[in-house]
């Protein structure tokens, strides 16, 4: 048994020799390689659950344990459908997936290795991004993300760490470890979340409540760190208070940044954050047209509709309440004047 978990480095994958570890994850490591074919370089993902998977000497993967050894077939055999899938999705702003390699009692994927710096990076460093620049990372990110959810997937991981700002300044989305298919039979989808990025359903929803409004919310975290400076309240905790609650509290920390970027933009991004999904954009094209047509109201109609069926209510009440008393005040104030127009009739 080996203590290393990951591959050594020259290590001849295929054909593909093994440079460099770039990351790891609660579900793989990632690496650079060369390949020896075509002569480039790639990043080639492997399957290694964190805390379940070990490596033997000869760097093959084991597990220990019947719980542990079903836990990880099944996330394998999701890695490998997963990555088949996103392999047709032909997008600049979706990492390319080359092939899938069954290897070492595990799963490696090989795609496109992009030169630059994910946003996490970025935002550690202190990059200040200006509402252009931001405009030029949400909006190609969209396209991606609506392909995908015309295909029946969600992300579910979107996050800084997620996002790679390339060289040339665009955006490619990466690390697909998460994705799941929105549908799945009736079963609770597995918690694979990122506090701070995750919205309410993703943490306890099933899959029916899931859906490209739950990219959109992580999306928007997202760009809100990166304006505010700071990880949004997770969700679990602004699920305690009400709508408007959290409208207001949102709204006052974005309203800060209204020097720096345009009030219509930071409306949009808010409307991303709302922890009830219903009164989140629903599709990618809802929210690219909040996000770009200055004709749509980002005063959503669920706030207005709540407020006007509250204010009907508080009005109904009022005017009983005023019509009542006003009744009893004319029945006095006749009662008064008839006293004293008796007490005059007898003086």
């Amino acid at each position: 048994m080996s203590n290393n978990t990951s591959l050594p480095i020259d290590y001849q994958l295929n054909w593909y020799k093994i440079k460099k570890v770039l990351g790891r994850g609660g579900f793989g490591i990632t690496y650079l390689a060369q390949d020896t074919n075509l002569d480039q370089q790639v990043a080639i993902k492997e399957f290694f659950l964190n805390g379940y998977s070990a490596r033997h000497a000869d760097h093959s993967i084991y597990t220990e344990g019947e719980q542990a050894e079903e836990m990880v077939k099944w996330g394998k055999d999701r890695f490998i459908t997963e990555a088949n899938t996103l392999r047709l999705f032909n997008h600049p702003n979706i990492v390319k997936i080359y092939s899938i390699i069954r290897e070492n009692n595990t799963a490696y994927i090989v795609m496109t290795y992009e030169q630059g710096k994910t946003l996490s990076e970025l935002i550690k460093e202190n990059k200040k991004f200006s509402e252009e620049e931001l405009y030029n990372i949400i909006l190609p990110l969209l396209d991606g993300l609506e392909l995908m959810h015309n295909q029946g997937f969600i992300h579910r991981d979107i996050k800084p760490g997620n996002i790679f700002i390339r060289n040339d300044k665009t955006p490619v989305l990466i690390d697909f470890g998460s994705a799941r298919f929105t549908l799945d039979d009736d079963k609770t989808l597995t918690q694979l979340v990122t506090p701070g990025y995750a919205p309410y359903e993703q943490y306890h929803g099933k899959s029916d409540t899931q859906g490209p409004w739950t990219d959109i919310y992580s999306l928007g975290a997202t760009i809100y760190q990166v304006i505010t400076g700071n990880k949004l309240l997770d969700s679990n905790f602004r699920a305690g208070s009400s709508s408007e609650e959290n409208f207001n509290e949102m709204w006052s920390t974005l309203d800060k940044h209204s020097g720096d970027y345009s009030v219509f933009f930071l409306r949009a991004i808010e409307h991303a954050l709302r922890s009830d999904r219903e009164e989140r954009p629903q599709t990618v094209d809802e929210w690219r047209k909040t996000l770009t047509d200055p004709n749509i109201s980002t005063q959503t109609q669920w706030r207005m509709v709540a407020r006007n069926k509250t204010n009907k209510k508080s009005l109904i009440n009022v005017e009983t309440s005023f019509f009542e008393n006003s009744v009893f005040l004319i029945s006095i104030i006749i009662i008064l004047l008839l006293i004293i127009i008796s007490l005059l009739i007898f003086i």
